[in-house]
């Protein structure tokens, strides 16, 4: 419900933001030959619960009767199913005139009702109740209930029970299996005649929730809207200018901020650092705005500097962020030993060598597939392109949690680390699949790249990369002049130095 327990979790959209999405969702809201659910997908901390009140809001003041249930990991009676259908019933019987009578009787009629399944509760407490009603309307307006929907006229608020049920934060339902139970009842109801009722429902892309979205006859009902296709930017910017007036004007140190503060770079960088998720900027100002801070702009730079030493004493102004984050990555049955690799890796590809998640198999010796199932729970942090397999992170905040040891705990790995780790990873798969492909110059650039981006190379280490890559370079001329790549020039040792040599020149001036 909308002014239940379990909504305090979900503020409201700032003023004159996310109206390109609202503006789709309520297009489709009044067509009443539109698609029986929408899907609304996107990443953690999109602002997704946001959207979903400021649609609640929009179809309320335009005559819309709404039901609600948002689900939330925070409170006990709604992360899970159980009481899902219970308060759908509730609320329908409040939004359609003489329902409630029926459902009343029901209850009566089984005491035991809410005990039981929720595909027994949805027959006992729905549909029976609306046959009843229905058998009791006279003959003149059957007809009218039956087409509920199409009563559309020129003012919506005219509209004859247009009723949109709102299932908010799907993926804040623990049990996946709930999950899927939850979809299949949808559907179920959807399909339904006597139904005259249309969902809208907000979830981050879990597996569980996009296999069943993907899977037919959910998929023939259903319209899928991907936040990540609506520019933020803008958004994040104006909520962050009135966030910041509010600040100047409120905060007991206001009389020492300087008007023009914070500068435009300091809003490119926090633009920049929420990477169209509006979680990032909500804690921050959040943390800004404590009235007990002695400077908010000291603590600005602070944020935007991001590396804090490991010995600040200071709080965490990410802590609402890192909870997030630990609640996603660190789901039953991952392996941190394999996730977090992975996740840096991907952090430090800065050349872009990783085209597909079998490219990250395939430089690390894994079996087949074995990057997409880590990562398969993971599509509300990190962006797995579907046609390609591509793989980015959705945040850029989630890359300064997982260099932040104080922040990431076992999650974190330092850059050498990394850069040793893909030196090494890259040098040894040039040595397992010696082919043309895997021996262009840009793939010797790469070990070379990673090899001078680590800052503390062991001595037994530094002796790897000042002998081992100039002869993998060596190798490299021999198996590609073998191929006819290099039309006759030769390899030698102190050419492959000199080419080391030059590399590393080229990388200093170009790259660092």
């Amino acid at each position: 419900m909308v002014d239940s327990p379990s909504t305090p979790y979900a503020p409201t959209c700032h003023p004159g933001t996310r109206e390109a999405v609202a503006g789709d969702i309520m297009a489709w809201a009044r067509d009443p030959m539109a698609a029986q659910i929408l899907w609304l997908s996107g990443p953690a901390g999109g602002g997704k619960s946001c959207i979903q009140r400021k649609i609640v809001q929009l179809l309320t003041d335009e005559g819309f009767h709404i039901s609600c249930f948002f689900f939330s990991i925070r409170e006990s009676e709604t992360s899970n199913e159980s009481r899902f259908i219970a308060t759908l019933a509730a609320q329908l019987a409040e939004h359609v005139p003489g329902l409630k009578w029926y459902i009343e009787k029901a209850i009566k009629m089984d005491h035991r009702i809410f005990t039981r399944s929720l595909d027994s509760q949805v027959e006992g407490l729905i549909f029976k109740p609306l046959q009843a009603l229905e058998d009791w309307t006279p003959n003149r307006l059957k007809g009218l209930f039956k087409r509920a929907f199409m009563a559309y006229q020129d003012d919506p608020r005219t509209w004859t029970r247009a009723n949109i049920i709102v299932i908010d934060g799907l993926d804040e339902c623990v049990d996946e299996e709930e999950q899927a139970h939850i979809l299949h009842l949808v559907c179920v109801l959807a399909n339904h005649s006597r139904f005259p009722f249309r969902f809208v429902i907000t979830s981050r892309p879990e597996l569980t929730i996009r296999t069943e979205f993907s899977t037919s006859p959910l998929s023939t009902l259903t319209r899928i809207v991907q936040l990540e296709a609506y520019e933020a930017d803008e958004d994040i910017r104006r909520f962050l200018k009135a966030e910041f007036s509010r600040l100047k004007s409120n905060h007991p140190a206001s009389k020492s901020i300087p008007a023009d503060w914070p500068s435009t770079e300091d809003e490119d960088g926090l633009v920049a650092k929420a990477s169209g998720q509006f979680v990032y900027v909500s804690v921050v100002m959040k943390h800004l705005t404590n009235r007990r801070l002695l400077s908010p702009m000291f603590e600005l730079q602070h944020i935007l500097g991001h590396r804090p030493s490991e010995s600040d004493a200071r709080p965490n102004p990410f802590s609402e962020l890192d909870e997030l984050f630990n609640r996603i990555l660190r789901r039953p049955n991952v392996e941190i030993s394999v996730l977090k690799p992975i996740l840096h890796a991907i952090i430090h590809d800065t050349h872009k060598y990783f085209s597909s998640l079998a490219d990250i198999d395939t430089l690390f010796d894994l079996a087949p597939n074995t990057a997409a199932l880590t990562l398969v729970d993971l599509h509300s942090l990190v962006n797995v392109e579907p046609s390609r397999g591509s793989v980015r992170l959705h945040h850029q905040s989630l890359e300064d949690f997982l260099t932040s040891h104080s922040r990431a705990g076992d999650l974190y790995e330092s850059s050498d680390v990394t850069h040793k780790r893909l030196t090494l990873a890259y040098y040894q798969l040039g040595l397992r699949h010696p082919t043309r492909d895997t021996y262009d110059w840009e793939y010797v650039n790469f070990v070379i790249c990673h090899a001078l981006s680590v800052t503390n190379w062991s001595l037994f280490e530094a002796e790897f990369a000042m002998h081992a890559i100039p002869s993998f370079i060596e190798e490299w001329f021999i198996r590609t002049s073998a191929c006819g790549g290099l039309r006759g020039m030769s390899s030698n040792k102190s050419f492959c130095e000199a080419l080391f040599h030059y590399s590393c020149q080229y990388h200093f001036v170009h790259v660092r």
